[in-house]
């Protein structure tokens, strides 16, 4: 043992000697550059779909691609640094870079990945050091000289990067652990001591002919350097036999001599680039920190090649300094480690459909791309594409309104978000606006946002406001113009119809709907009048008395008759709608704003004359049943109103843009009608809610059918399925479930044509407040409510007056006189 001591110093010197030499080449082989300047670095997240496809292969062109960042002379040369950071929050995949280069590498990871979505993130570094914390940090480097390959994606049955994830995803509380692989591309030089090994050993050169002096010392290490391991071998395996097995096992595993020099040449023919990789590591307890750090260089151990090459790792005696180097993305200029495109590909590449680990960052749905007649000017906004990470604000032109918005999506995604900032730009216009709500919220922060100039032009319709209710009398009509006023009564029978379906028949229609029309005829009637027709006989001969219809009279003098004379079918006939509608006139709420005979609300007007009508339905304060049954019966006289619009000049119909919340609550049978037929009168329907099994078949199959611009938000997966053919190909159903709050799809009318499917976010809300809330209330109340008291009384002297026969009769001589 003595004796082999002066043999082992030898060694240790030769050893340290060719780490040298090995070191020196090595420069040679990457060109000395300055140093990257203090450039600005931009910091992105990247996310890719959990479905993605794309293979380790894509990955390898995207690095083929970015090797075009090599300037030919360059007196710097930028470096590109992809990063995976493991915390609490998931697996997130980065990649930082100089301002200069952004465009060019973000191009080529969409070449490669159009789905990803690429977001501009601070950088997450800054969450260290922290307090409490332990910090670990370490190194990979290649064991062999740079030209020797690792085993690379082609290798593997199982995609190398789930051991990586794998390793960073066992993380305990308060642990986070981050890896980065920095590089530079490089110029074809760095071959040539690859292909000088490569002629040496199959002496097609002669060893140290045409070498220099530090290949020629490089050969002697080489052999001394296989003495001393043979001394060392020797030292450990006290057993020969042991010793000669293992010589045996290594022999059968080596590839050949020529293998190796094959796949030496094989990396040789690709581009390079200078790499260098740190991992560094944060927990509590140092122990975990430490073994953060070995576990994931571990994971670099599945690209060791017999023969070849591999990675080993070096634990840092300074993790602190390593942490800056780390947040600065210093490529430190003497390092060795050069990899080829396939390679960077192996140990990098964005993850795909067969990488199982949990917690992985992906993105929740795909990103659409917009079309090239984008509305961004001259129109109303409502948000920004998400294209490439490309904000560009849009909207939706005037003439395209006319088609219809339809959104859909779960509660609380942002559908009302996209209401509120085109409200906002439609008040400021000057343009007409109607907004029905069935919760309120909507309608009291608009109110915050009324300008100055608008004051007068506010009418609110709120029934809940009990001190001064408006009048509304949805049977006001023009008793002359009789096609007009069965179109009135199908509206308001169909209203009745969609809230009292569950005990709707013929004979209640049919009685209702003639009951409907005989008022409609008679001026100064309301809905009061309804069950009283029915019950009063002497009302009922008042107001048959000044009907002309023949066929009316006929029903009530005949038909009807023969119903009161058979107790039993009359109380069958009768009973449902003095149950139904009888219960919704009993609320004196309802009753004050529909029993007065003179409307102060004019639909009409508030469409011809661009005025802001709000109409609070907070289910909260009149109930729901009588929120859903008014605001169908307010909807439909809206859509009557707008057919009134036929008498003017379609040059001289002002658009009225009409936004319903929650419109299932309101969509009566007649509604497909109103969606083909509102546009021709420029009433300008935007329309609401949150799953399609809330609309009967025939009024889903007309919002497809009729609707221009069409828009999701997060879908639940019934409904994904449904709509999955309206944004196939590009979304399926699974980005419809995964979209983010406040993102959506869109297929948006552009100059009276419908653009294929793209996404965008909608704008942040309107914040601002004019302050005009408590004015508005006041205007709209002293111009369109009437007391209480007064309101009461009116009531009062209708609902106590007996009406007979000889006083219709007298009214008719009075007239005449």
């Amino acid at each position: 043992m003595p004796s082999q001591v002066p043999l082992i110093l030898l060694f240790i010197f030769l050893l340290s000697l060719y780490l040298a030499i090995k070191t020196f080449k090595s420069k040679k082989a990457i060109p000395e550059t300055t140093p990257q300047p203090d450039l600005e670095l931009l910091y992105f997240l990247i996310r890719v779909p959990r479905g993605n496809e794309k293979q380790p292969l894509s990955a390898e062109q995207m690095f083929a691609s970015l090797h075009g960042l090599l300037r030919e002379t360059p007196e710097f040369q930028e470096h590109v640094s992809f990063e995976i950071a493991s915390s609490e929050e998931g697996i997130s995949f980065y990649v930082v870079m100089p301002q200069t280069i952004k465009e060019f590498v973000l191009g080529q990871i969409y070449s490669q990945y159009p789905d990803a979505e690429i977001t501009q993130v601070s950088d997450y570094t800054s969450s260290l050091p922290k307090e409490g914390s332990f910090l670990a940090a370490g190194d990979l480097a290649m064991t062999k000289q740079f030209f020797f390959p690792i085993k690379t994606f082609r290798d593997f049955e199982v995609d190398p990067l789930a051991a990586i994830t794998g390793s960073l995803s066992e993380m305990h509380h308060s642990g986070q652990v981050w890896w980065q692989v920095l590089f530079k591309p490089l110029p074809d030089r760095w071959q040539e001591a690859g292909h000088d090994f490569v002629s040496i050993e199959r002496g097609e050169k002669k060893k140290f002919e045409g070498m220099t002096v530090q290949l020629i010392i490089e050969d002697i290490i080489k052999k001394f350097k296989e003495l001393g391991v043979d001394v060392l071998r020797g030292l450990l395996f006290q057993d020969p036999k042991q010793e000669e097995e293992k010589k045996e096992e290594k022999k059968e595993m080596a590839l050949s001599k020529s293998e190796t020099l094959k796949l030496i040449e094989g990396k040789l023919t690709r581009l390079g680039f200078h790499c260098y990789m740190r991992i560094i590591a944060s927990h509590p307890e140092k122990h975990l920190a430490d073994d953060y750090v070995r576990r994931v260089s571990a994971a670099f151990r599945q690209y060791a090649q017999v023969n070849l090459n591999s990675f080993d790792y070096k634990l840092a005696v300074d993790a602190a300094s390593e942490l800056e180097l780390y947040k600065k993305r210093v490529l430190p200029p003497e390092t060795a480690m050069i990899l080829t495109t396939d390679e960077m590909a192996s140990i990098f590449h964005f993850p795909n459909i067969s990488v199982e680990t949990p917690a992985i960052n992906w993105s929740p749905a795909k990103h659409g791309e917009p079309p090239l007649n984008l509305p961004i000017s001259d129109c109303t906004y409502f948000g920004r594409t998400t294209y490439r990470d490309k904000l560009i604000k849009f909207g939706i032109r005037d003439e395209d309104r006319r088609r219809h918005m339809y959104l859909i999506g779960k509660t609380g995604t942002g559908k009302s978000t996209v209401f509120k900032n085109m409200i906002a730009q439609d008040l400021n216009e000057g343009r007409g606006v109607g907004v029905i709500d069935p919760h309120g919220q909507l309608i009291e922060e608009i109110l915050e946002l009324i300008p100055d100039h608008r004051l007068n032009d506010v009418i609110i319709f709120d029934p809940s406001d009990d001190e001064f209710p408006v009048a509304l009398n949805m049977l006001e009509a023009d008793p002359d113009d009789v096609g007009m006023r069965n179109l009135l009564a199908s509206g308001l029978l169909s209203a009745f119809r969609k809230n009292f379906e569950y005990s709707w028949g013929p004979r209640l229609e049919y009685l209702l709907n003639n009951a409907i029309l005989t008022l409609i005829a008679v001026e100064r009637t309301t809905m009061l009048g309804l069950v009283r027709l029915l019950i009063d006989k002497n009302y009922r001969k008042y107001i048959v008395y000044q009907i002309e219809d023949p066929v009316l009279k006929d029903f009530w003098e005949r038909e009807y008759k023969e119903f009161e004379s058979n107790q039993r079918m009359a109380t069958e006939a009768v009973a449902p709608i003095q149950n139904k509608v009888g219960r919704f006139l009993a609320s004196s709420t309802l009753r004050n704003i529909l029993g007065q005979a003179k409307s102060t609300v004019r639909f009409d007007d508030a469409m011809n004359e661009g005025k802001i009508l709000l109409v609070n339905l907070a289910k909260g304060r009149i109930g729901e049943d009588n929120a859903n049954l008014l605001g169908s019966l307010i909807v439909s006289r809206l859509n009557f109103m707008a057919m009134q619009r036929v008498k003017i000049p379609e040059s001289e119909r002002k658009d009225f843009n009409l936004y319903v919340d929650e419109f299932q609550n309101f969509a009566s049978g007649d509604f497909a009608s109103i969606l083909s037929e509102a546009r021709k009168y420029r009433l300008n329907l935007h329309l609401t809610h949150q799953y399609t099994k809330q609309l009967p078949e025939e009024i889903m199959d007309a919002i497809i059918g009729n609707v221009g611009t069409m828009m999701v938000f997060t879908l639940g997966a019934p409904d994904a399925s449904d709509l999955e053919t309206e944004f196939a190909p590009y979304f399926t159903p699974s980005d419809l479930i995964n979209l983010e709050k406040h993102h959506f799809f869109v297929k948006l009318m552009i100059d009276n044509m419908t653009s294929g499917p793209f996404s965008g976010v909608s704008l942040p809300p309107p914040s601002h407040s004019t302050g005009n809330k408590e004015k508005v209330l006041a205007i709209s109340r002293e111009k369109y409510g009437k007391p209480r008291e007064e309101v009461e009384r009116y009531v009062g002297r209708w609902v106590s007056r007996q009406f007979d026969l000889g006083m219709a009769k007298a009214e008719e001589r009075k007239e005449e006189v």
